[in-house]
């Protein structure tokens, strides 16, 4: 809320006058690729939104799997994700890079699909869930004639709606403030994580009278929806997630 004069000669020190023009310009110049700040906004929100769902869900449909039915090659299946999930990931950027382009996911919403990997921290805590849960449930269902994937968006889905929302949050919070997806996958559908990061670094070459406050300003108007999300639900996501992972 500082004017660029009052910034440069004190950089610590509380503003003299409260201003709100600062977020007017930020909304008005920082863009990207000819993407203005609300389209970068709604691009984040379709983005974080639609790749916490599918993450998510497909956590969940693996982890209800391994935790209530056995199959052939179970063990050495769920002991090979155990070992992907210690493996460090910087490593496959370059062949993901690869497929990405070649599959021409990129600057697409069909990007989204690349979060269908279903194997992670989050298989572990949707896995450790469903494993607590009593197979009676599943068991009456059968009696009554209910399928497989009835058994699972009927019964087993509603019990594990707390936990699911739990995760959606956090994954929201995380996708939300991603940037490097967005930079090397969407440079023409960029997010407000990346527009912001790519208009921070043009100031850094820029002469001393760097528009900090724009930049500033574009940064809170970006970090009012995580506040929110946890201002609101903070109790929700304190209920279903514990340290040992997540409880009913």
């Amino acid at each position: 809320m500082k004017t660029d004069k009052a910034f440069y000669e004190n950089m610590l020190s509380l503003p003299q006058k409260i201003s709100f023009e600062n977020y007017a310009e930020a909304y008005k110049y920082i863009e990207y690729n000819d993407t203005s700040f609300f389209g970068m906004f709604v691009n984040s929100l379709w983005f974080a939104a639609g790749a916490s769902v599918l993450s998510v869900l497909m956590h969940t449909i693996t982890g209800y799997i391994f935790a209530k039915y056995n199959f052939i090659g179970k063990e050495i299946a769920f002991s090979f994700v155990l070992f992907t999930i210690a493996l460090p990931i910087v490593g496959s950027l370059p062949s993901q890079y690869k497929v990405i382009y070649t599959l021409g996911l990129n600057d697409s919403p069909l990007i989204l699909v690349t979060f269908l990997g279903g194997f992670g921290g989050n298989f572990l805590i949707t896995y450790a869930f469903f494993k607590g849960v009593d197979k009676t449930y599943m068991e009456a269902a059968q009696i009554d004639g209910a399928g497989r994937f009835c058994i699972f968006a009927k019964i087993m889905l509603p019990l594990a709606i707390g936990p699911f929302f739990a995760l959606f949050l956090l994954s929201f919070i995380t996708q939300w403030n991603n940037y490097e997806t967005a930079i090397l996958f969407l440079d023409n559908m960029p997010t407000l994580a990346s527009g912001l990061y790519q208009f921070s670094e043009l100031m850094r070459f820029s002469d001393a009278t760097s528009p900090h406050m724009t930049y500033f300003a574009g940064v809170m108007m970006s970090a009012l929806p995580v506040v929110l999300i946890v201002i609101i639900f903070g109790n929700k996501l304190m209920e279903n997630v514990s340290v040992g992972g997540i409880k009913g």
